[in-house]
């Protein structure tokens, strides 16, 4: 009796002690692909919320506030997505999987255009820092999203630890 409660209280911590790491979309890429139409934006409670307050301040010292909203996302199968904020405002680069529960977008940035010339001229001001590039020359600029939930029509990805943003998957 003794060996059984034994052998049942390791198994509990073992399986309560774990964190949740989220699920994994390692064998999800199909369901990645697609155009992503942003939603809206949740809170820790699950609330729809229009602003976002990050612990981080403006110049002149007060909170920074954000729109909470996100960019509508193309995930292509080739590897390659494009993240629209605007329409004039839009990234493009590659992505990838990076770990059970995040896809890693790296933006390709050319050498000749405003952003960066941008980081052309930010670098002289900074020497140590030192911009990764590809084999054309290309400034490349890397960022990862935890997905917390994917389906066929609806992907909650985590923003600043305490957000969670919404989109649904629309037609191509």
């Amino acid at each position: 009796m003794r060996i059984l409660i034994t052998l049942l209280l390791f198994i509990s911590a073992i399986a309560f002690g774990q964190e949740n790491s989220g699920i994994d979309i390692t064998n999800s890429e199909q369901t990645l692909v697609g155009n992503w139409e942003f939603v809206k934006t949740l809170d820790q409670n699950g609330k729809e919320i229009n602003k976002i307050t990050l612990d981080r301040n403006t110049p002149d010292g007060k909170p920074m506030t954000l729109n909470a909203n996100g960019p509508d996302i193309i995930i292509k199968s080739d590897g390659t997505y494009t993240k629209i904020f605007t329409p004039e405002n839009s990234d493009n680069g590659v992505w990838r999987i990076k770990s059970p529960n995040e896809i890693e977008y790296e933006m390709i940035i050319p050498e000749n255009s405003r952003q960066g010339q941008m980081i052309i001229q930010t670098q002289k001001f900074f020497p140590d820092k030192k911009w990764r590039k590809d084999e054309k020359g290309n400034f490349l600029d890397a960022s990862t999203d935890r997905i917390i939930e994917l389906t066929e029509s609806e992907m909650k990805v985590e923003y600043e630890k305490d957000y969670i943003l919404v989109y649904k998957k629309t037609a191509e």
